[in-house]
């Protein structure tokens, strides 16, 4: 009996249930940082490391999936990627920015199909080397495209975006959607379908504007030649009109008129002329700057003769006079009349 209650009183190297949980505890605490040290890395400065323990600290990242970053008003910027592209999308498909006008980006750098686009802080320019281009041809009838187009002013139709912000940024918002020129995607289509681009997961037209330079170019050329051809047409028909018209009025073409003396004038003046004896009638007519006729004059006289204008006869101004001889206008003046 003495033996046994030894024995129950002996201590044991067994862990009672209470000492078995802590060493548990303990054990779990022990592993989980070499865990965590296996992804992420903090020094002492506070900066963090992702992925491996042996990146450093802040330098590199690596997240397997999309990140997401949401503001207050529920606007959500996602970073992710299609396949092999990476993506940066706005949470909306109407609205989103890149920089700010007090913080933008200096230069920023596209590809598409065309070749290159930078994007400076002053200006965006496109690449044209001849060497990323081939198969040239010419543009099929660029002014009719042109006079299919049908250029707009128009406001764009407001959205929820242009209700946050202060009362300022609402109204710079609203400023910037008024009055806007341009064009109407679809109905451009229809002249110029290569300057229209359909964006089909978002179910929205766009337009290259870009692309409608060219054709202005071919057409101000093609019209331009349209009227070097009409100019020397009508150039052509006023040489044979003036033959003509010489042939005709021959006896008419030595009659000359003078400027009246003096001019101006405030009591008389004297307008002198030169018909030949061929001229069979002859008439001075003086008009208003209105094209009022106010005084006519026979000229019965040949050869040099004149006539003389009292100033009391008209009111101060300034007025037009034209000899006419045979029913061809031979020359026009004009004189001032002052108080």
């Amino acid at each position: 009996m003495l033996s046994r209650a030894k024995k129950r009183n002996q201590p044991t190297n067994q862990p009672t249930g209470n000492k078995l949980k802590w060493m548990v505890l303990l054990l779990s605490m022990a592993v989980i940082p070499f865990g965590l040290r296996a992804q992420i890395k903090v020094d002492s400065n506070g900066k963090v490391g992702l992925h491996t323990s042996s990146t450093a600290a802040g330098a590199a990242v690596l997240v397997n999936g999309s990140m997401q970053f949401e503001n207050p008003y529920g606007t959500i910027l996602s970073i992710a990627s299609d396949y092999s592209h990476p993506l940066l999308t706005p949470g909306t498909a109407t609205y989103g920015r890149v920089g700010t006008q007090s913080k933008p980006f200096s230069e920023a750098w596209a590809y598409h199909m065309h070749g290159y686009i930078l994007y400076t802080e002053y200006t965006t320019v496109h690449a044209s080397d001849q060497r990323l281009k081939e198969n040239f041809r010419g543009i099929d009838n660029p002014l009719g495209k042109i006079l299919l187009m049908n250029g707009r002013k128009y406001d764009y139709i407001p959205d929820k975006f242009d209700t946050i912000g202060t009362e300022s940024e609402k109204k710079k918002r609203s400023a910037i959607k008024k009055d806007k020129l341009g064009f109407v995607a679809q109905e451009l289509k229809e002249a110029l379908p290569e300057a229209v681009v359909y964006e089909e997961e978002q179910d929205r037209y766009y337009v290259d504007y870009n692309a409608v330079i060219p054709v202005l170019v071919e057409a101000m050329k093609e019209q331009q030649n349209t009227i070097e051809e009409l100019t020397a047409r009508i150039e052509k028909l006023e040489g044979n009109a003036v033959k003509e018209k010489s042939a005709s009025l021959d006896k008419t073409t030595k009659a000359s008129l003078n400027q009246n003396i003096p001019n101006p004038f405030n009591t008389t003046t004297t307008i002198n002329m030169y018909l030949p004896e061929s001229i069979s009638s002859a008439k001075l007519y003086i008009y208003n700057m209105q094209g009022g006729q106010v005084k006519s004059f026979d000229i019965i006289s040949r050869g040099n003769t004149s006539v003389t204008i009292e100033g009391y006869t008209l009111d101060a101004g300034m007025y037009l006079y034209t000899l006419i001889a045979d029913g061809q206008e031979v020359d026009t003046k004009k004189m001032i009349l002052t108080d």
